[in-house]
């Protein structure tokens, strides 16, 4: 999951992903493919390249399934530096030391590498596993480009808020169901000395999470507008939401911005934890943690008026085929199955989060509650802001806003507007002219 801020990139655009084997590539070849890598897989085993090294027990997981359905297993293989996993996938994508799958974003990051032709297009493999009933085909699109997938979701998180069932049940909250009541929850919670809502990000990726809530819970066609350049950041919505957060900020509603959510299961532990809006990703780390269903909850944020459409924002990741994957047509057939609910039941049960078949829960009660309360409730799905534009538009918004967090006048919200689109103008122009 890429779930950290690893600043704007150098190589986002079709000049650098055409690079060829110069020496940034020797030097990358060497120090990460071990020549090894340049060679294919034994029958049966599909190679997959990745930037997180503790999913290795849920590719297993998966794999297991993957074999006695197709008779292929998948070979992870890590990077843990999101800085050269990009570069590294960049370059060998487009070569004989390709892995036969890589673990990408979805969104305009996806959209940056399949525009230079390295990916396959898995169009036919969409069309059969909607047939299926296994995947939303709501997310095909921010999966595809100009017409064409180039990915299947690898995994599906919603953001939503973690809070202390305790801390609610002693201070008599009921799970807010409407934005007053979730303002008055916090106001609750700090009156009885809990920190109402933690809330990390001044200089972590983190910084866009309220901001792009804010946005979906006040106008989500307007969030889908503005991050397709089809609406300016001067508009009235953003403001709106930069107007409520500044007020939340006002009324101490929000922890210091230097706090981490590594902090979360101590401070739940000592009584002093109220709410965090998160992925739900996160729970497991919460439970890994030794926290429990009866410890915590999650809620979606409510619209900020009854009167708008309900939406929950979605982080995802893409399971895409290298164009030059040794074993193409074995690693195109994992793809084809990996949304298969046998197969996801056991991928979710290692990352205990949601999936993007609706029918693949995991165990906890913590996270299957609020996919079962989703499913039933049909909310538009927004994709997540660190995906939802051109990178590096959005990596420096992101800085503005975590300078916003810092200082959370008013004044700096209108500021840090205007920033965002003036840097909108310039890269969106970048973007279309590539």
């Amino acid at each position: 999951m890429d779930h950290s801020n690893s600043g704007r990139l150098d190589m986002t655009r079709r000049s650098a992903l055409a690079l060829g084997a110069t020496g940034l590539l020797t030097a990358v070849l060497a120090s990460c493919a071990r020549g090894t890598d340049t060679l294919p897989s034994p029958a049966g085993v599909v190679t997959l390249n990745s930037d997180n090294p503790t999913w290795g027990p849920g590719y297993a997981a998966a794999s297991k399934v993957l074999d006695k359905r197709i008779g292929e297993r998948i070979q992870s293989r890590s990077i843990a530096s999101v800085n050269n996993y990009t570069q590294v996938i960049r370059m060998t994508a487009q070569t004989d030391s390709s892995t036969d799958l890589i673990k990408w974003t979805n969104g305009y990051r996806l959209q940056d590498i399949a525009r230079a032709d390295i990916l396959t297009d898995l169009n036919g493999v969409w069309d059969d596993v909607i047939a299926k009933g296994w995947v939303d085909p709501a997310q095909r699109e921010s999966f595809s480009y100009r017409g064409k997938a180039y990915g299947v979701p690898l995994y599906k998180s919603y953001y939503a808020v973690v809070y202390s069932k305790k801390a609610f049940a002693e201070n008599g909250i009921e799970v807010p169901t409407t934005f007053d009541e979730l303002l008055a929850a916090a106001a609750t919670l700090k009156a009885a000395g809990i920190v109402p809502i933690h809330s990390p990000g001044a200089n972590t990726w983190e910084s866009e999470i309220w901001f792009m809530q804010l946005l979906a819970s006040i106008d989500p066609e307007y969030y889908q507008a503005v991050t397709t350049n089809k609406a300016s950041y001067l508009d009235a919505p953003a403001a709106k939401a930069m107007d409520v957060w500044s007020d939340m900020y006002a009324q101490g509603l929000f922890s210091a911005p230097d706090v981490t959510s590594n902090d979360l299961p101590g401070l739940v532990k000592k009584g002093s934890f109220g709410m965090m809006l998160y992925g739900t990703w996160f729970a497991n780390s919460m439970l890994a943690a030794g926290l429990t269903d009866a410890d915590l909850g999650f809620f979606r944020v409510p619209p900020y008026e009854s009167s708008t459409e309900q939406a929950v924002v979605v982080e995802s990741g893409s399971l895409s085929v290298p164009v030059k994957a040794h074993r193409h047509r074995e690693a195109v057939d994992v793809a084809a199955n990996w949304l298969a609910t046998d197969v996801q039941e056991a991928w979710v049960g290692f990352l205990g989060d949601t999936s993007p078949n609706p029918a693949a829960l995991p165990k906890s009660d913590l996270v299957t509650a609020l996919a079962t309360e989703v499913a039933a409730s049909k909310p538009v799905q927004l994709t997540r802001y660190w995906e939802a534009s051109p990178t590096p538009l959005i990596e420096g918004n992101v800085q503005d806003l975590g300078s916003f967090m810092v200082n959370p006048s008013k004044s700096n919200g209108t500021a840090t507007l205007r920033s965002m689109q003036a840097r909108a103008t310039t890269e969106w122009k970048t973007w279309n002219a590539a």
